[in-house]
């Protein structure tokens, strides 16, 4: 089962090179922008967004600066079409949100202006050329925090953060990009002990070196028994494996059936399906080829989560159950 795409904040100084490969391939070649226009000091201090596919690769990135604005949209040419600016920009504005600003604007290709206005946003003032290319200001409004009546006590909120500060935006998002089995192993680990309420997992064949470990049964185990409405799900696409084998994550769902349930996939896996676990309604971790120790978590992205959510969602629908999962051992 494959995914479409997802979102992660990426931090300049760690994803410059790729983040400079997506612009200069549709800015400067594409459209022509020219180079010393391109590139400005802002993008030390903005808040970066890289799109990933299935496959593990970089194919459209956004950024937000400190002033509000969100600029660099930028998708590869051959994969235009099929949504991925959207979740770019509701991963912008998500970000926005989060750090308090009460208006987001861009400037906007005039022939994207439809795009714009479906995702929220609103023209304002006469039309512009900028590199050359025609561009419309745009803007979103963002709900002011809730001021009580007058009389009432205000209640307790975060102070915005000051934007005359020379220090980047920063989101309490942070991608853990990881690569080999040990990363990988650790990475899970810790997505899954933030976990309170809700787990879920998709791995094709719940993959015993990953998942078949006793601090993950340890953990599961103390998550299922913490509080009355835990709710874990496991999906997987064949029971033989770890029928035959044995699992703790089988043992655990027999013994607590009434809080985990393991289902079976309705798709055959190829080598793009993903293995992926969302923990409550923030945290991930993601192999984006369930074939290979090589991924990416983040304990703070609910847009990412949202859509990996989704695809659950989605598998677990069509799945179906299997007798053989639900036979305790003599």
């Amino acid at each position: 089962m494959a995914l479409d795409v997802h979102v992660i904040i990426a931090p300049w100084d760690q994803h410059k090179q790729v983040l400079r490969s997506i612009r200069e391939a549709v800015f400067i070649v594409e459209q022509e922008v020219p180079r010393e226009l391109e590139w400005d000091d802002e993008d030390e201090t903005a808040t970066h967004f890289l799109a990933v596919n299935t496959l593990g690769q970089f194919i459209g990135c956004a950024r937000l600066l400190e002033t509000g604005q969100i600029g660099r949209m930028a998708v590869l040419e051959s994969y235009r079409g099929k949504g991925i600016g959207k979740v770019l920009l509701e991963a912008a504005v998500a970000a926005g949100k989060e750090a308090g600003f009460e208006r987001l604007f861009l400037h906007a290709q005039t022939y994207a202006e439809a795009f714009y206005r479906q995702g929220g946003f609103l023209p304002y003032g006469e039309k512009f050329t900028e590199a050359d290319i025609e561009h419309i200001a745009m803007e979103m409004k963002l709900p002011l925090a809730f001021q009580p009546p007058e009389g009432l006590p205000a209640k307790e909120s975060t102070p915005k953060p000051d934007r005359s500060s020379a220090e980047p935006l920063r989101s309490a998002s942070q991608a853990d990009f990881f690569e080999g089995y040990s990363d990988s192993l650790e990475a899970l680990s810790r997505i899954i002990e933030s976990a309170r309420r809700r787990l879920l997992i998709l791995s094709p064949y719940l993959d015993h070196e990953l998942f078949d470990q006793e601090h993950i049964a340890q953990a599961v185990s103390a998550l299922a028994r913490s509080a009355p409405r835990v709710e874990i799900e496991i999906l997987i696409y064949n029971s033989q494996l770890i029928v035959e084998r044995g699992h703790r994550l089988l043992e655990l769902a027999r013994r607590l059936d009434q809080k985990i349930t393991i289902r079976l996939l309705a798709e055959t896996p190829t080598a793009a399906s993903s293995s992926f676990v969302c923990a409550d309604l923030d945290a991930y971790w993601l192999l984006p080829s369930f074939e290979k120790h090589q991924g990416i978590a983040d304990l703070n992205n609910p847009v990412t989560t949202r859509r990996l959510s989704e695809t659950f969602a989605e598998a677990w629908r069509k799945s179906r159950e299997d007798p053989d999962l639900r036979l305790l051992r003599i």
